[in-house]
């Protein structure tokens, strides 16, 4: 099974990454169990370490996968690999997986669309608060957890703008600002019908400024790219001056390597809300039960919204002053903002 891991990777290494990039993504080595750890605790960590091995789908960044991954790997001794793929990627091939009987990874972690709960409904995942993980949901407030979808929030990413700071998109402040009739020819628009994580974002717009934001901007004749990844390389390249909507950590990391890249937070603000979900049939339920365990810890939690632009649920004050949660945005469908954008 981890050869067929690795041939998917070697063979799509853009979209699919290993722990440590296209090649070997091996973690972990000898590791004593906690002495402080509760009894529930230290049974679930010794059945993790029989197991040995942990396979899992990541929708955050590579390096904040690779981050966690090596950091539970130390911690428990447990080799890792991970995958990366964007939500859709994420949905098809979990779902591919699962229906064939063999899932290839224990867990995902991605973000939440209408393809958490469908898996939960088909029995492809198993509910967290009925997978005898100690100490769930481990202190996170009630606003995080998602019962009926079986899942949590564990991380979310607010949603910005990203702007070319030598076009002047650096004058950028808020979500209004774009339609101004100078950056007309000069957004970049992350396409929203790659995924239906965008679907949240665009209500939010709506319930915002209302309906008519959407058919202005289409006046604006924007660029249309197929992700945030492409479309904030393309705005690094001089190709236009704003990305709509913008990934912080995509443009930090064009900005270290030197790139015209600046990002912009509104206060307004919704974003991908990350969500582990355990595979029914995993190879290592016991190292998937306590790789959840660790990322709703406040080491593991720190860890995965380490990076500036990521949200943690045990920190409300990394989130955007009036952000919404996903739950609470809804009423206009995808066909009706993309035909507003004049996506057909």
């Amino acid at each position: 099974m981890i050869s067929q891991l690795r041939s998917a990777a070697a063979a799509g290494c853009a979209a699919l990454l290993l722990a440590s990039g296209c090649g070997s993504g091996d973690t972990g080595g000898g590791a004593a169990v906690p002495a402080d750890a509760s009894p529930a605790l230290r049974t679930l960590i010794e059945a993790a370490q029989k197991e040995g091995e942990l396979v899992w789908y990541s929708v955050p960044a590579e390096n904040i996968a690779k981050a966690v991954s090596d950091d539970f790997a130390g911690k428990y001794g447990i080799k890792v690999k991970f995958i990366r793929l964007t939500s859709s990627d994420l949905a098809q091939r979990f779902a591919a997986e699962a229906e064939s009987g063999k899932p290839a990874a224990d867990l995902f972690v991605g973000s939440y669309t209408p393809f958490v709960p469908q898996a939960l409904e088909k029995g492809w995942t198993v509910k967290l608060a009925d997978a005898n993980i100690p100490d769930y949901p481990a202190g996170f407030p009630d606003t995080y957890l998602l019962p009926d979808a079986g899942t949590a929030v564990i991380q979310i990413q607010p949603t910005g703008i990203a702007v070319n700071t030598r076009q002047g998109g650096g004058a950028i402040k808020d979500w209004p600002d774009i339609l101004d009739p100078k950056w007309k020819g000069k957004i970049i628009l992350v396409d929203p019908r790659t995924s239906a994580a965008y679907t949240p974002f665009w209500n939010l717009i709506v319930k915002e400024y209302g309906e008519e934001y959407l058919t202005r901007l289409k006046a604006q004749n924007p660029i249309v790219a197929a992700g945030a990844a492409p479309a904030t390389q393309q705005l690094a390249a001089g190709e236009a001056a704003i990305v709509m909507p913008g990934v912080q950590s995509i443009a930090d990391g064009l900005k270290s390597k030197g790139a015209p890249v600046g990002y912009v937070q509104p206060p307004a603000s919704t974003g991908p809300e990350i969500v582990p979900g355990l595979a029914a049939k995993a190879a290592h339920p016991n190292a998937a039960r306590l790789f959840v365990h660790y990322l709703m810890s406040k080491e593991g939690n720190k860890k995965l919204n380490a990076l500036p632009g990521s949200g943690s649920p045990l920190d409300p004050a990394t989130l955007p002053a009036r952000y919404t949660f996903n739950k609470d945005l809804s009423g206009t469908p995808a066909e009706r903002i993309n035909a507003l954008l004049g996506l057909t």
